[in-house]
This record gives structure tokens, C-alpha cells and sequence, in this order.
């Protein structure tokens, strides 16, 4: 029991290492480096080295995907080398088991101990360092509890050897890999489970033989971690996961080869091991191999990838909606050319606004895209936009440029909140059309948001204070048609608070709509003068 207790300990010190180590070394990565990293996404050599740093940072494949994923939506980034970034940091990821193949417990030990006499004096001072703290406690946890680990597979290994199942289990090449692929699964990390298998092997309660399914399974399971995620996502998401499916396919392609050759000549690849060394680092070596391996497939076999998703998973309305038009990396090096496209953009955003409530207007369009599709890709593009707007507010700008950037960033919340009030709103009014005063409210809203979007259509500069007139406050008319509406009884209660909750929805619209016309106004004058 006291075995079982050790090991569970350090399996548990290990997971919160690893954990404690990449939530605490990404906050230390600030803007500059972020951009820095963006930048050297744009080539194919550099996107290979950037992604196999950005891996060894945040232990994490996925962590890497989002954030090249959101470059990419963002306009920072075309969908190019950058894509395959991610496939490269399961080579940083894999450093791990090499790591844990070495004896650190030393240095885990001193690293734990400078920590908590640090902590326990409050010896810390800003967010930075604690972060780094924390990372460096993450980074000895980890360790020390591989080293649990170790410890507790020498009394395992005396009690494990002899009994019938176990032979039985580590003679079963398919159960070692389903053992492997479940330790993945529930990981959500090969690395980690090669670790562990690192350290099985060094504490000799596996061989080397018995090891290479494990993690050939663990690898193997890494194609069904992405390949869950491909469906939901948007067409650079779907090309990075569906790129580190292959590349996982692969490099597990590459370990069931050397697993097969081992069970087939166990003299020859024994002839191949060296005869003083540590297996477990041999192991770890061939897991950084396997995973070098797949990234320089997924290189070699991008386009194909690319037009089996075109043909398996076609772009549907949200993700054409969802797609900036104007937002141009390259412009990003141009701060007037970048702010003009930007501003463009903005427009282009709020030019939708009043096909938001034709599928609830008596004489609406029936071929617009519905409220639903219109709220997921404005926020879609919401995010594009402020996103390249922060990548441009990295840059060193004049005043006048910041103040400008702010501005359209400010305009960019409220058009997307815009997006989601008027979703709300359709949703209410679908439920009430044939109320003929559900029909002229939405009449009504459907002329101010035409005023709204052509304001916005001519950049600010179509008589802002015509349509701020239009868009005069409504509390009052609303507030009376209220109370009109809880006076007539012939209407059913469902439909009382639909007409309710659209006269609530009108007003927060008008008021939003008014700070869009406000800012964009804004935009056009900061722009005009400088």
C-alpha cells in the first residue's frame, strides 16, 4: 500500500508540474515577444524553430495551436508556414521524457527549497517574477516526482515480477499500447505518457521491447486528441489540427516500425542498444525522433491535407462571413494603411446590421443570412479585427495613431455587441410577427439601422448628426408603449413579455447604435487632422 501511495504521489507532483510549468511561462512571454513570434511564423525553417521553442515553453501542442490560430484570424498572419507551427512544438513537447530521463532529483530537490524560502519570506516582487516562481516550482515538482516514480517502480517491479497477468500483459503488445493510448487520453499529452514510460524503463519495470508499443500507442492517440477538435473548428483551425494528425500518424507509423522490428529480431535490435547506458534516454531520444519525424510529414504532405479537408469539410456561411476582407498583414509594417484597412473593416462589420431582423420583417429578404449566422460571424470578426488592431498597437506609433487605433477598437466592441443584441432581438420578434406592433418596431429599427450602416459604409463621413438625430433617445416612447401593451388584453402573456423584452432590446440597440455612429464620427475627424 505504501508503493501504491509513493507512486500515486509522484504521478501527482508530476501532473502539477507540468501544469504549474506552462500556465506560469506564458504570461512571462509578453506582447513584444508574442509579435516577435508572429514575425517568425511567416517562413517555413523559421516557422519549424519558433514552433519548437513556443512547444518547450508551454508544454502544450494545443496552447500553440490557438495562439497561431489566432494570428491567423486576426489578419496578423496569412495561413501559410504559420500553419504548420504547431506540428513542430510536439518536437518541444518531447524534450519532456528526455528531461525526465536524467537524474534531477537533486536539482529538483535545491530548486524546491529555494522557492519556499522565498515564498515563505516574501522575497517576491511583481507579477513577472512570481510567474517566473511559480514556473521554476512547476519545473521541480515535475521532476521530483518522476523521481517518486522511479523510487516507487523498484518495490513494484520485485512484487510485479513472477505473477502470471503481468507476463501475460507485458508479453501483449496491443494491451501495452491501449495502456499507453488511455495514459494519453486522459493527459491530453504523448509527452507525458512517454515519460512516464522513460521512467518505467529506467526503474526497470518495463523493457525496452515492452516500452516502444506504449508509447507508440500514447502517439497514436495524439492523432484522436486533434482529430476531436477539426469539426468545430474554422478552416485555419481545421488545417492545424488536421496537419498534427498526420504528423502524430507518422511518427507513430515510425515507432510501431522499430516495435515490430523488436519483437520480430530481439537480437538484432538488442545488438543495436547500447551496452552501458541508459535505455530510458534511448527511448526518450527515439520519441523526439519519431515526433521530428511526423513534423517533416505534415511539411511534406500540407496540400494534400489541405484539399482532402476543402473536399471532406467545405466552408459553410459562418466561416465566409467570418473571414476579413480588408485586414492585410502585410500592411501592418504601414500604420495609415493598416488603420485605413482596419477602419474599412469596421464598416464593412456594420453594413450587416440590418439584415440582422430581415427574417422577422413582413416585407424582409428571405435570402439573407439568418440572425444566428450573422451573431457567430460577427463575433467571429469582431475578434479578427481587434486582434489586428493589438498587433498594431505593439508597434511604436505616434499619438494621434494610438488615439485612432483605440477609437476603431472601441467602434469594433460595439458593432459585434450590435451583432448580439440584435440576434436577441430577432429571436423575440420571430416569436410575435404577426403582432402588427412587433411588425412596426421593426420597421422602425430596420430605417435606423440603414442609417447606421450607411453612416458607417461612407467612413464616417455621411452627416453624422442626421443620424445621430435619428437615433435620438427612446426611453419615453418606449416606456409608454409599455404600458399600451400591458393594458390590451387580447394579447397572450408569452406574447406580452416577447413585445416586453423587444422594446428593452430597441433601446439598448439605439444606444449602442449611437456610440458605432459616435465612434466611427471620431475616427473620421482624429483622421482628418492628423
Amino acid at each position: 500500500m505504501a508503493t501504491i501511495a509513493l507512486l500515486f504521489s509522484g504521478l501527482g507532483l508530476f501532473f502539477i508540474g507540468v501544469r504549474g510549468l506552462s500556465a506560469n511561462l506564458v504570461p512571462l512571454v509578453g506582447r513584444r515577444t508574442r509579435a516577435a513570434f508572429a514575425r517568425a511564423l511567416r517562413g517555413n525553417v523559421s516557422a519549424a524553430i519558433s514552433g519548437t521553442l513556443a512547444g518547450m515553453i508551454t508544454q502544450s501542442s494545443t496552447a500553440v495551436s490557438w495562439i497561431v490560430v489566432s494570428f491567423v484570424r486576426g489578419g496578423v498572419l496569412t495561413d501559410g508556414p504559420a500553419l504548420l507551427a504547431p506540428s513542430w512544438a510536439n518536437v518541444g513537447t518531447s524534450l519532456l521524457p528526455l528531461i525526465v530521463a536524467v537524474d534531477t532529483s537533486t536539482a529538483a530537490g535545491l530548486v524546491i527549497g529555494v522557492v519556499g524560502f522565498i515564498t515563505y519570506f516574501r522575497l517576491v516582487r511583481g507579477d513577472r517574477m512570481r510567474n517566473a516562481l511559480d514556473a521554476a516550482l512547476g519545473a521541480g515538482l515535475l521532476l521530483f516526482g518522476m523521481h517518486l516514480v522511479s523510487v516507487a517502480v523498484g518495490p513494484m517491479r520485485e512484487a510485479l515480477l513472477g505473477h502470471p497477468w503481468w507476463e501475460a500483459a507485458v508479453e501483449n503488445p496491443w494491451l501495452l499500447a491501449a495502456i499507453g493510448a488511455g495514459f494519453s487520453m486522459a493527459a491530453q499529452s504523448s509527452s507525458v505518457a512517454a515519460a512516464l514510460a522513460v521512467a518505467a524503463v529506467a526503474g526497470g519495470l518495463l523493457d525496452f521491447g515492452t516500452a516502444l508499443p506504449l508509447i507508440a500507442g500514447a502517439n497514436a492517440a495524439g492523432m484522436i486528441n486533434n482529430a476531436v477538435l477539426i469539426p468545430g473548428e474554422t478552416r485555419p483551425g481545421r488545417v492545424v489540427f488536421a496537419l498534427q494528425v498526420v504528423q502524430k500518424g507518422a511518427g507513430s507509423l515510425l515507432l510501431v516500425g522499430l516495435a515490430l522490428f523488436a519483437a520480430l529480431r530481439p537480437e538484432a535490435m538488442a545488438g543495436l542498444l547500447p551496452a552501458e547506458g541508459d535505455i530510458g534516454a534511448v527511448l526518450a531520444l527515439l520519441f523526439l525522433a519519431a515526433q521530428i519525424g511526423g513534423a517533416i510529414a505534415s511539411a511534406l504532405l500540407e496540400a494534400p491535407t489541405r484539399r482532402i479537408l476543402a473536399r471532406l469539410l467545405p466552408m459553410n456561411a459562418v466561416e465566409t462571413l467570418s473571414q476579413p476582407a480588408f485586414l492585410l498583414r502585410e500592411a501592418l509594417g504601414d500604420t495609415e494603411a493598416a488603420l485605413d484597412l482596419a477602419t474599412r473593416e469596421v464598416a464593412r462589420l456594420s453594413g450587416r446590421l440590418p439584415q440582422m431582423i430581415e427574417h422577422v420583417r413582413e416585407e424582409g429578404d428571405p435570402s439573407a443570412p439568418s440572425a444566428t449566422v450573422l451573431r457567430t460571424a460577427g463575433a467571429s470578426l469582431t475578434e479578427a479585427i481587434r486582434a489586428y488592431l493589438a498587433s498594431l498597437l505593439d508597434a511604436q506609433l505616434a499619438r494621434d495613431q494610438v488615439a485612432v487605433a483605440l477609437l476603431l477598437d472601441d467602434a469594433a466592441n460595439n458593432a459585434g455587441a450590435l451583432h448580439e443584441a440584435l440576434a436577441d432581438y430577432a429571436h423575440e420578434a420571430a416569436a410575435v410577427r404577426h403582432v402588427p406592433t412587433a411588425q412596426r418596431l421593426n420597421e422602425a429599427l430596420h430605417l435606423l439601422l440603414g442609417a447606421v450602416a450607411d453612416h458607417a459604409e461612407s467612413l464616417g463621413a455621411e452627416e453624422p448628426e442626421v443620424v445621430l438625430a435619428l437615433l435620438g433617445h427612446r426611453d419615453r416612447l418606449m416606456e409608454e408603449l409599455r404600458q399600451r401593451l400591458s393594458s390590451q388584453s387580447e394579447l397572450a402573456a408569452a406574447e406580452q413579455n416577447a413585445l416586453f423584452r423587444m422594446t428593452v432590446l430597441f433601446e439598448r440597440i439605439v444606444w449602442l447604435a449611437r456610440r458605432l455612429v459616435n465612434g466611427m464620427t471620431q475616427v473620421r475627424r482624429a483622421r482628418s487632422v492628423g
